[in-house]
């Protein structure tokens, strides 16, 4: 399972995003100061032939040390409060947390075009997550912390990048009600 999108809360003025997908800009700290990068973090070079390499969404904490792009990448947080995963059956659940987070990424600025873009650091499961739902993608960063997760199931309203609004995150059902079956 992959992380393809996430929820990003308010943040330095900057407006809550309910479904930031992948390609998409969204809010990080890079060198301690908070701004826009886009998400998929491209090379700073140009690879053979002048092409750009294929942009690394998520980076697998095992792999920083070994990888020239990703060891030479700046370190970055990435500010969230939860994400989405996939259950058998077509099944759509919002991972959360009851407080804002934020994800261990990488940085880099692209030296032709000035484009700062980031990827999210991956590694195993913190407790709390594996211990909310079995569906939910590994992710790493300030998850250890004392922090209360929950996983609601939402309809696929998510599902289109288009999508970026309070209907993201709707429980299914009535809640206010409770679930009769």
């Amino acid at each position: 399972m992959t992380l393809e999108r996430y929820t990003q809360p308010a943040i330095g003025g900057l407006p809550r995003r309910f479904n930031v997908a992948r390609d998409q800009s969204a809010a990080v700290t890079i060198g301690g100061e908070l701004g826009l990068a886009r998400w998929g973090m491209l090379a700073p070079w140009r690879g053979h032939g002048g092409k750009r390499p294929p942009p690394i969404y998520v980076a697998d904490a095992a792999a920083i040390a070994r990888t020239p792009v990703l060891r030479r990448a700046t370190r970055c947080s990435v500010h969230a409060d939860g994400f989405y995963a996939w259950a058998p059956k077509r099944r759509a659940f919002w991972i959360h947390a009851d407080a804002p987070i934020e994800l261990a990424g990488v940085a880099a600025t692209h030296r032709d075009d000035g484009i700062e873009s980031f990827a999210i650091i991956v590694g195993p499961a913190p407790p709390a997550i594996v211990h909310v739902a079995s569906i939910a993608p590994i992710v790493a960063g300030d998850v250890e912390r004392d922090v209360a997760w929950r996983a609601t199931e939402v309809s696929t309203w998510f599902a289109d990048a288009a999508h970026d609004d309070p209907r993201c995150i709707a429980p299914l059902g009535n809640p206010a009600q409770g679930e009769l079956f």
